[in-house]
């Protein structure tokens, strides 16, 4: 009897585990879309007293969500308490022309957007064509339409790959991510669709 039970039990914790992730794999990279909050916006309070803050170069465009720039070579990480409704997140890649700094963006809390709004990604050359389940073309439609004439930041593991304007409402659900290069694209595609 406990040899039954035990096997049922096991049979019963694999479809559990099988119903809570249908590919049978975890992804390999988090991807989300934060809104952004600009300079201008960011409250005083989400700098204030943050530790090596003053090491930065900050930024000076007031519309802009990059409020600072660090060094390339920078080990520097920003901590925010847990009552910020702000966090900063470091660029993928050098933002100036000679590829010396990183920019700190300001970003909501949470993102929109996650991997579980994902249907698919397709590499194309050196870019990332996303495309959303239904849950999460309804997301977007939404956040590109509170959105307009402002930033979003999307993210791969916490690190900003774009920052691209929104200019109307997105509503048939795709949105593309720009890479270094194709290898990147190819890799950061199949890790996003959990291959």
């Amino acid at each position: 009897m406990k040899k039954i039970t035990v096997i049922m039990l096991t049979l019963l914790l694999t479809a559990f585990a099988c119903n809570n992730n249908p590919k049978g794999n975890e992804p390999k990279v988090s991807f989300g879309i934060y809104e952004t909050v600009t300079l201008r916006d960011l409250p005083a309070s989400a700098v204030a007293g943050q530790p090596g803050f003053c090491n930065l170069i900050p930024g000076t465009d007031s519309l802009s969500p990059i409020v600072a720039y660090v060094p390339i070579d920078s080990t520097f990480t920003i901590e925010v308490p847990v009552e910020q409704e702000v966090k900063f997140l470091r660029t993928a890649y050098p933002v100036d022309p000679e590829k010396q700094y990183y920019g700190i963006v300001a970003v909501r809390e949470q993102p929109t957007m996650t991997n579980i709004d994902l249907k698919t990604t397709k590499p194309d050359k050196d870019a990332v064509k996303i495309t959303f389940n239904t849950e999460g073309t309804k997301k977007w439609a939404e956040m590109t339409r509170i959105n307009i004439e402002k930033q979003v930041a999307i993210t791969i593991d916490d690190q900003v790959y774009t920052l691209p304007k929104v200019m109307a409402e997105i509503r048939e659900g795709r949105a593309m991510i720009i890479v270094e290069n194709e290898e990147t694209a190819v890799r950061l595609s199949a890790a996003l669709n959990g291959e």
